[in-house]
């Protein structure tokens, strides 16, 4: 470097509108899932800064050492100057950080990878040069209170900092790509908070239907309706014979709430509804593919081999499959 969305049972079947615009979740009563969710994404961007920010200050540290080692080599001045240079370039990473993050978050939350790309460019590039800006204004004000002087030439020096600059920023980004990769891994691993045992049975949870939310519109749905859920960084994608639905939310969350209605996970990142499967194919490998009554494909991990086998014995009884 240089120096949530809620589900819901309703006995209704008319869509309502959020109570305000933003579809925020102060607008839903708290319950286990999702006061669960609150504190993962309260703690996760937390997390992150806080964990590029200790790199930035150890590279940083790094940086000071080897200028104190080739001042003793070379009898030069004392540490202060390579301690402000690289204090105020610090700062000045640290400052923009959550520019950087939102570019990287367009990665792996928009759908629409080309203005994902050139959001996460533009990101990059003004999260560079407002370091640059930043970094040369706190040097010229730190140096000022010590009484010493510091220049800085933009037209001769601008080009050579700033595609440094560029190429730190595309590693800070990196790690931020890094940091929620892992998370949401480890997220779709963990079974998750619990969530809460619906006050009617099944079968009334049925009759009344379930709703999606949506942004600022709830969708009512009938469980059954369903063909798979998946799993997509920070959010559930419910695939409907109507369309597809992004919930924000987690996929463990979602597998504890749907296991009555049939749904059962056939791959880490995948949910698949088991009454609606009208061909299983088994293969050697350990891996299955199930064939859904609309005509699509899921694939389906040796892992959860169980899910496809739990067909097949549900049918050879004649019964509705429940998930394994």
């Amino acid at each position: 470097m240089n120096y949530e969305r809620r589900i819901e049972p309703h006995d209704t079947d008319r869509v309502e509108p959020a109570w305000d615009d933003r579809a925020g979740l102060r607008d839903e009563p708290p319950n286990g899932v999702t006061e669960g969710w609150r504190r993962g994404a309260t703690r996760r961007p937390i997390a992150a800064y806080g964990w590029v920010a200790l790199l930035i200050v150890a590279s940083g540290i790094v940086n000071v050492l080897s200028a104190a080692k080739d001042l003793t080599l070379s009898g030069g001045a004392g540490l202060g100057k390579p301690i402000l240079l690289e204090l105020t370039s610090a700062v000045a990473w640290i400052a923009f950080l959550p520019l950087l993050r939102y570019g990287v978050a367009q990665l792996r939350g928009n759908r629409n990878r080309p203005v994902a790309l050139a959001v996460a460019l533009v990101a990059t590039l003004l999260y560079a040069f407002l370091h640059l800006v930043m970094m040369v204004l706190l040097r010229k004000l730190a140096f000022a209170l010590v009484a010493q002087g510091y220049n800085f030439h933009w037209a001769a020096e601008l080009p050579y900092e700033f595609r440094k600059d560029v190429v730190s920023a595309l590693m800070i980004a990196a790690v931020f790509w890094l940091i929620e990769r892992s998370a949401s891994t480890i997220q779709a691993l963990s079974p998750g908070e619990p969530a809460a045992e619906p006050a009617n049975s099944t079968a009334d949870t049925l009759k009344q239907g379930l709703w999606l939310r949506d942004g600022p519109t709830s969708f009512h749905i009938d469980p059954r309706d369903l063909i798979a859920v998946t799993s997509a960084g920070n959010y559930v994608e419910f695939n409907l014979p109507a369309g597809r639905r992004l919930i924000r939310g987690t996929l463990a969350a979602e597998e504890a709430r749907l296991k009555p209605f049939g749904l059962a996970r056939v791959h880490r990142t995948r949910l698949a509804n088991l009454n609606r499967v009208v061909a299983v194919e088994l293969r050697p490998a350990g891996d299955f593919v199930l064939r859904m009554d609309n005509g699509e494909t899921i694939a389906g991990s040796r892992r959860y081999r169980s899910a496809a086998t739990s067909i097949r014995d549900a049918a050879n009884k004649g019964r509705p499959v429940l998930p394994p």
